[in-house]
């Protein structure tokens, strides 16, 4: 009985199966119907292919060597190219047109291109070779660094190398200028103990007779220790040391560290300047044992420091206090409006008369801070005072009503910077309405938690009536009167008393005769002025009648 298979791979795998079972070729080849030497062609081709890779995508076939338009043109190429060592693909295609060849450029291109060998890389630029104590470089650098107890700053970063033993030092600063390269060039080469002339420096201007300017100041300014010229901006290899530092201060310092501060980041740059930078091993020996051989070839340093801080002049302003970089520091009051000199270095500011005595030492605040520096208390500060009693505003507030204080209560459980402007214009509505109309509109705004003063005066225009100018007035006659006279009233007489006095015949005919008068006349009513005036006259009459009784 014969097995059914499909496919050479179902057969193939049918005999692999039963010679694993232990089934012989014999019995394989009558089971599934071939010969035995195909059951031996196919166990032999399964052992073969189980040593051999096996790839998911079928290899590529070779081609057939077929006959090219360059086959007998190659040796002429060859003879170009040996001839002329930088002629192009393009220029053997075009010879080899005038001499008959009807292939395509791209055959040419390609035949030039696997045959000519790639080119040598060449350096852009060689760097020069300086001798032990001819050469030092310098450069900057900004890195924006995250502090963990002070904002966020960018930091100046200094590379100063040695170009002969190439020992390295690093500074961090918060500025690049002029002034701070020349305090960091005398103030770091003590402890390298110099450097020979001349000293390279990165050239901020670009262009023209700028390009000296730093250089030409810097050596005017300090000529016995170093010569510095600057450097072309985009041209790396004038100073490759320096800039290759750099990549170490990145990769070494500041990858996988954190700092408190910038005093914090100054500390752990020079721990690491000591134990890594310096002892770092190149060419199998430490910066520091270089250093040692070019320590000789150095120029000595001299015996006086130079003053390398910046001098500015101020006016110092009305209020005692001279500006520099978005600060103010304080000077005596002595020199208001003077024209002062000020003395400037990495950490502290210095400030002198016109006779050149130093007034006021202040240590450098943060760029830009805002702050006005008085440590020695120049200018004491005057106490300022509110300009409205709180407790005055409380008691306001209650004489009107219970709602007028519930009003306040509400309104006062904030800072007092917030609701005292709002209860003083509140207490000025009280000039246009009265005093009942202001607490029924604050009882009403309480009621909705509106503590506002444009709320309470919206309800008092929509609800009261604003007191019209009468009542301004008599207000105003009111506390005249009150200036003048003060609160006590003069007690009225007993009219019985004028009954007692005697009559005379003149008094008696002018009293007919008004009464006649009255009879015959009528009084016209009198206006509202004529009763202000007369009871104004009325009062200064009794107070005069009070006066003479009392003499």
């Amino acid at each position: 009985m014969t097995t059914e298979w499909h496919s050479r791979e179902d057969l193939a795998h049918q005999v692999v199966t039963l010679a694993k079972q232990g089934v012989t070729r014999r019995a394989i080849a009558r089971a599934m119907g071939i010969s035995r030497n195909t059951v031996r062609a196919l166990l032999q081709g399964h052992e073969t292919g189980r040593d051999k890779e096996t790839l998911a995508l079928p290899p590529r076939p070779v081609r057939a060597p077929r006959q090219s338009k360059l086959d007998g043109i190659k040796p002429r190429i060859a003879e170009l190219m040996l001839r002329f060592a930088d002629i192009t693909a393009q220029r053997i295609f075009e010879t080899l047109r005038e001499e008959g060849f009807t292939g395509c450029y791209t055959t040419v291109k390609n035949h030039v291109r696997a045959v000519r060998p790639p080119p040598r890389p060449t350096p852009s630029m060689t760097t020069p070779v300086y001798g032990l104590g001819e050469m030092s470089e310098s450069d900057w650098s900004p890195y924006e660094v995250q502090f963990t107890h002070a904002k966020p700053t960018i930091v100046q970063a200094l590379s100063y190398v040695l170009v002969g033993s190439k020992r390295k030092y690093f500074g961090l600063y918060e500025s690049n200028d002029l002034h701070a390269l020349m305090g960091v060039a005398l103030s770091r080469i003590r402890p390298l103990r110099g450097l020979r002339e001349p000293m390279q420096v990165r050239q901020p201007e670009a262009r023209g007779a700028a390009m000296g300017k730093q250089s030409t100041h810097l050596q005017s300014t300090i000529p016995d220790i170093f010569k510095p010229f600057a450097v072309r901006r985009g041209h790396p290899n004038d100073k490759p040391r320096t800039e290759r530092s750099f990549w170490e201060v990145e990769r070494s310092f500041l990858n996988g560290r954190t700092f408190r501060d910038l005093d914090d980041m100054r500390a752990q740059l020079a721990d690491w300047l000591d134990r890594i930078v310096d002892c770092r091993l190149l060419h199998k020996r430490t910066a520091l044992e270089r250093f040692a051989e070019e320590k000789e070839h150095l120029v000595s340093l001299p015996r006086h420091p130079y003053d390398t801080a910046r001098v500015i002049y101020r006016v110092c302003g009305i209020d005692g206090f001279v500006d520099w970089l978005g600060n103010r520091y304080a000077v005596p009051y002595d020199h208001v409006t003077d024209i002062l000199p000020v003395r400037i270095t990495q950490r502290e500011l210095f400030v002198y008369a016109a006779d050149f005595r130093c007034v006021a030492k202040h240590e450098l605040a943060p760029r830009g801070a805002g702050l006005r520096l008085d440590p020695a208390g120049l200018h004491p500060a005057p106490q300022r005072r509110s300009p409205m009693d709180l407790e005055q505003v409380r008691v306001a507030f209650g004489n009107m009503g219970e709602r007028a204080a519930e009003f306040f209560a509400l309104m006062s459980m904030g800072p007092p910077r917030v609701w005292g402007g709002q209860a003083r214009q509140i207490l000025l509505l009280r000039e246009r309405y009265c005093s009942d109309e202001l607490e029924l509109a604050l009882g009403h705004a309480a009621s909705f938690g509106v503590l506002e003063h444009a709320a309470v005066e919206r309800i008092l225009a929509a609800r009261a009536m604003p007191r019209t100018l009468d009542e301004y007035v008599a207000e105003e006659t009111v506390e005249r009167i009150e200036q003048t006279l003060g609160r006590a009233r003069t007690r009225p007489r007993d009219l019985t008393e004028y009954d007692r006095l005697p009559i005379t015949s003149a008094s008696r005919c002018r009293t007919e005769e008004t009464t006649a008068w009255s009879s015959e006349q009528q009084i016209p009513e009198p206006s509202n002025e004529t009763v202000r005036e007369e009871a104004a006259e009325a009062v200064t009459a009794t107070s005069s009648s009070s006066d003479c009784d009392d003499i």
